[in-house]
């Protein structure tokens, strides 16, 4: 009887604990979610988490060879500092972040911050099939192209970096790579036409299909330290080392387009930018929706 007790009485203990770790479990998973939701409609672009340090290169003034990187988790996963010692390069990466999200940022994050140069470069989760539509993702790219050039900034593409084979076939069903392909390819269009200067991020990560090797990642989306140091090699070669990354020139056709896409770039509706429509199925960070004036 008293064995049989005592079994009840831990089998009564265990449950109230796994009652218990789940109720805590809970309660911790929903506190999570709901800060992520107040910090996207408080602060949907994530402004504030460079703001005392923007404030600080301000103060600085103008200094000769400042370039800003502005990106999401590739960028951010960068270590700059570490690599380039004594060089004015600015990372501005956040991780998890779409292209609307960027561009909202481009004013605080880096034009504000006076520099040389600006890089421009997205993550491959714009081109997934539950994102916004490739067109709207084209639209903001090309409004953060035109708002540096309308700074007088030099500008810099960055070509996105591909996925790997079991990422795209798991995240995708193997349809992210086509779009990372056409994007890229758009880009460097893109740059010869303007005479840009372009990081060719995916020239040195990609395999002859255009995905990512597993020697080069740990995840299948962000390049591991050996892929990383194909970036940074690549960045010292083009903006210290003037090897390469500069578009070609010459006689441009009038009318040109680019041949990656023929069509026209349109800014996004209004039900495509409103919060929680942008993409018809995306379950990701939307832009907010503008407030209505009576």
């Amino acid at each position: 009887m008293n064995r049989l007790l005592q079994g009840a009485l831990a089998l009564m203990l265990t449950g109230l604990g796994v009652v218990s770790y789940k109720a805590w479990r809970y309660r911790s998973d929903a506190q999570t979610w709901h800060d992520r939701w107040l910090g996207l409609h408080s602060d949907p672009a994530h402004r504030s988490r460079y703001r005392a340090e923007n404030e600080r290169i301000r103060n600085e003034g103008v200094v000769p060879g400042r370039v800003v990187f502005l990106g999401a988790s590739i960028t951010d996963q960068l270590d700059l500092a570490g690599e380039f010692p004594g060089v004015p390069f600015v990372n501005r990466g956040d991780t998890g972040q779409l292209v609307w999200q960027q561009y909202l940022r481009l004013e605080p994050d880096a034009l504000e911050l006076r520099p040389e140069m600006v890089v421009i470069k997205m993550c491959a989760i714009n081109l997934l099939p539950d994102a916004p539509p490739f067109e709207e993702t084209q639209f903001y790219f090309a409004q953060m192209a035109d708002q540096v050039r309308s700074r007088h900034v030099k500008l810099v593409f960055a070509t996105t970096v591909p996925v790997s084979r079991a990422w795209d076939r798991a995240e995708a069903d193997g349809t992210a790579t086509p779009k990372i392909r056409r994007f890229n390819e758009w880009v460097r269009d893109q740059a010869r036409m303007r005479r840009d200067m372009l990081i060719d991020y995916a020239s040195v990560l990609a395999d002859d299909e255009g995905y990512l090797p597993d020697a080069l990642t740990d995840d299948g989306l962000h390049p591991n330290r050996a892929g990383r140091q194909r970036m940074v090699g690549l960045i010292r070669a083009v903006l210290l080392e003037g090897r390469g990354g500069i578009a070609p020139t010459g006689p441009i056709p009038v009318g040109a387009i680019p041949a990656a896409d023929v069509g026209e770039l349109r800014a996004p509706s209004a039900v495509a930018v409103d919060a929680g429509l942008a993409g018809q199925h995306y379950r990701g960070a939307q832009p907010p929706a503008e407030p209505k004036v009576d």
